[in-house]
């Protein structure tokens, strides 16, 4: 994790789904966190395949929340992602919104980007809030997970990790966990690489990492850790479509309120 004593910003990792029509429990929580009325949020829906839609969509929630200025970075390519105007907007931010959609296009878009080391530097200042939800969750990550299946038994091929955008550079986080029965996948890309942690986060739920890498569980769902600090397996040696032998990952169930230390790896 990054030094305790770092300056920085919270990052929000949403598992998908969040509720944007009635409580809004999460959207309000990264609203506030932003600065609320004073917030200045930019939204970033270049993972989706519909960015004017999700643009619009979530510039309309954050203005009925009340935010001070809202705008879209509508970025489609890693040229876009050089742009200096895009850059001089990321830094007049303070909350930045990451939208669901695909996470390898997200990457391929921002990943080693101009762009992202300005939103990266805001963020490290404490300037900026950083959230992202489902595949925006998912690239917060050095690793991501970009391709997988869901409810299959343990083979090396169930899951496909790639680079993210190294937010978060020893985690790799899974959305609409439970929902899509995503557990024996998240503890094979932890086996792939065992020094990350997994963090799988259910619909409607959040995680909130603050400055002193204290993790915190909101929303209606649960979060799954998966710690392989310990573990044992024969992921690599393993042919594609056979089963590996894995033990000794931790398991950790969070429900809302929960709180986990993610530099000593353990509940609080």
């Amino acid at each position: 994790m990054e030094d305790p004593t770092t300056t920085r910003s919270d990052i929000i990792a949403v598992g998908g789904a969040e509720d944007k029509e009635n409580e809004r429990h999460i959207l309000w929580e990264f609203f506030r966190r932003s600065g609320g009325e004073s917030a200045h949020i930019t939204i970033v829906p270049a993972a989706s395949g519909i960015p004017a839609v999700l643009g619009e969509m979530y510039t309309n929630i954050f203005q009925q929340m009340g935010a001070a200025s809202l705008q879209v970075l509508d970025i489609r390519n890693p040229l876009e992602a050089r742009d200096p105007d895009a850059i001089q907007k990321v830094r007049h931010s303070t909350g930045i919104y990451f939208t669901g959609g695909d996470q390898e296009r997200l990457a391929e878009v921002l990943a080693h980007s101009d762009l992202i080391e300005a939103i990266r530097q805001q963020w490290q200042r404490g300037q900026t809030v950083i959230a992202g939800t489902s595949a925006g969750a998912s690239a917060l990550g050095q690793q991501m997970i970009s391709r997988g299946y869901s409810g299959e038994p343990p083979t090396p091929a169930i899951v496909t990790v790639k680079t993210g955008l190294g937010l978060l550079p020893r985690v790799i986080i899974d959305q609409h966990f439970h929902q899509r029965n995503r557990l024996v996948r998240l503890v094979t890309a932890v086996a792939h690489y065992p020094q990350c942690l997994g963090i799988g986060i259910d619909e409607n739920t959040a995680v909130v990492i603050q400055a002193n890498d204290v993790m915190e569980v909101i929303g209606l769902g649960t979060v799954t850790i998966v710690d392989g600090s310990q573990l044992y397996s024969t992921v690599q040696e393993t042919d594609a479509d056979h089963f590996f032998r894995l033990h000794d990952a931790r398991i950790h169930f969070l429900p809302p309120g929960s709180r986990f230390n993610l530099n000593t790896l353990s509940p609080l």
